[in-house]
C-alpha cells in the first residue's frame, strides 16, 4: 500500500504572519489537528502547527494568541513524502522524527497529509477484505 492510497486531502493553510489565534480559529472550526504554515518569503520553508503546538508553546506559556505569529510557533521543516512511497516506509519515518503525521506532496505541491489515524483506518479497512 503507498501513500496515495490513504492520504487525506483535506489539507489547511495558513499564511506565515497569521496569528496563533486565527489558527485556533480554524483548528476548532474545521475539527482538524494541524495546519501548514505558507514560507514567509522564498528563502523560508513550509512549517505545520498542531494542535500540541498551540496549547505547548503558545497557551501554557501564557502567550497571547492575537500576538504571536504562527511563524514563530510552527515545527520546521515539513516532513513530506511523495506520493508514491510505501506506507512502511513512511512508519519508518514517523518512529525517527517521533511524529504523527507526514505531508504527501507531488513536486513542491503539498497534496494530502497521512496521519496515524488514517494508517490504522486504511488497515482496519484491508482487514476487513
Amino acid at each position: 500500500m503507498n501513500v496515495e492510497e490513504v492520504m487525506n486531502k483535506r489539507v489547511e493553510f495558513v499564511e506565515a504572519n497569521a496569528t496563533v489565534l486565527e489558527v485556533i480559529e480554524k483548528l476548532v472550526n474545521r475539527r482538524i489537528r494541524s495546519v501548514v504554515v505558507k514560507p514567509k518569503d522564498e528563502k523560508d520553508t513550509y512549517g505545520v502547527i498542531t494542535v500540541r503546538d498551540v496549547v505547548f508553546k503558545c497557551l501554557v506559556k501564557n502567550l497571547d494568541p492575537q500576538k504571536v505569529k504562527a511563524y514563530e510557533i510552527a515545527s520546521k521543516p515539513l516532513i513530506t513524502v511523495e506520493k508514491s512511497m510505501s506506507i512502511e516506509h513512511v512508519l519508518s519515518l514517523m518512529e525517527r522524527f517521533n511524529i504523527a503525521r507526514v505531508f504527501v506532496k507531488e513536486g513542491e505541491k503539498i497534496l494530502g497529509v497521512v496521519a496515524l489515524m488514517d494508517i490504522m483506518s486504511a488497515y482496519l479497512v484491508r482487514r476487513l477484505l
